[in-house]
């Protein structure tokens, strides 16, 4: 931009260069897009069962720290290999699991987002490690949903959801939240991402005071 100023009679011609700084929010931030949060955890579980298997973790609710009560609406244990998305087969061939994965579907208060949680256990930290980090590149449990016959919501397609996953010494959480009717999942401040942090991180704290 240039400037014309008056000084003492003369012209004095200004150049002023203007920096325009442009900031682009992302519209489409990729629900589905899974995030890997820390193994560290934080607080004491509401319930604390005498040993941290997926059995006794996932039992029929789940209080959080936060005071809300999730409960259950299903339950899976199958091998991890049958459970696993085509990203996740891959990571298990260098990290395979010890023993069945065992999943369980909550149901939030609202009955608004339906969460799967899902524990793995594994030969050693270090592949706990690597096969929760590898959910940044969507490697990832199949997702599961309520039977039609349990009178739960459930989403007419597929819905958008998010992924989030922690290791705990030898064992890997999951905890893959979706709408219950459907539609999309929305960002990393709405109430499916939220959820899923919720129930996650009280499920791996719970498998750490077990310890």
């Amino acid at each position: 931009m240039l400037a014309v100023l008056l000084v003492g009679g003369g012209l004095v011609l200004l150049l002023v260069i203007v920096a325009v700084v442009a900031v682009v929010a992302k519209s489409d931030d990729k629900p589905r897009r899974p995030l890997t949060l820390p193994s560290v955890t934080y607080g004491v579980p509401t319930t604390r069962p005498t040993t941290g298997t997926g059995t006794d973790v996932l039992g029929p609710t789940i209080r959080t720290a936060k005071g809300n009560t999730f409960t259950r609406g299903g339950s899976r244990t199958a091998s991890c290999i049958a459970r696993a998305n085509s990203d996740l087969l891959t990571e298990l061939a260098s990290h395979p699991c010890v023993g069945q994965m065992q999943s369980a579907l909550y149901m939030n208060p609202g009955q608004t987002v339906t969460t799967v949680v899902s524990i793995a256990k594994f030969a050693s930290s270090s592949d706990a490690s690597a096969i929760s980090s590898a959910t940044n590149g969507e490697a990832e449990p199949t997702l599961l949903y309520p039977t039609a016959d349990s009178g739960l919501p459930r989403p007419s397609g597929k819905p958008g959801y998010w992924t989030r996953s922690w290791s705990q010494g030898s064992t890997v959480v999951y905890a893959q939240s979706y709408p219950s009717r459907g539609g999309q999942s929305g960002d990393r401040s709405g109430t499916v991402f939220l959820t899923a942090g919720e129930l996650g991180t009280e499920v791996t704290n719970t498998i750490l005071w077990s310890n």
